[in-house]
């Protein structure tokens, strides 16, 4: 059985074109997140969380900022194990999005 797809419509005044840019920057940015949490860098997966929460929503994308909020607060607390658990959804979210219309 396949993995649900979760549909993404741009949002007003937004072309399809940016928000499947944007998309794709998230997608590469789980390289520099995982090498981040290798080496334990917790400002950099704080503010890494902190512009998922930001500009995953101004893009359309509830489920990216409901997880980088978490992330950013996991960061916060330097509770690595969380960090991860969090790291490991933004990729899953990641994988299964699709924009409407690309």
């Amino acid at each position: 059985m396949g993995k649900a797809m979760v549909l993404i419509e741009a949002p007003e005044g937004i072309p399809i074109q940016v928000v499947v840019g944007y998309l794709r920057r998230c997608r590469n940015g789980m390289v520099e997140l995982n090498a981040a949490l290798e080496r334990a860098d917790f400002d950099f997966c704080r503010t890494y969380g902190h512009r998922m929460k930001g500009t995953g929503g101004a893009f359309g994308f509830a489920g990216m900022t409901e997880v980088g909020s978490r992330m950013e607060d996991a960061a916060q607390a330097h509770d690595s194990s969380a960090l991860r658990k969090h790291a490991e959804a933004l990729a899953e979210y990641l994988a299964s999005v699709e924009v409407a219309g690309e």
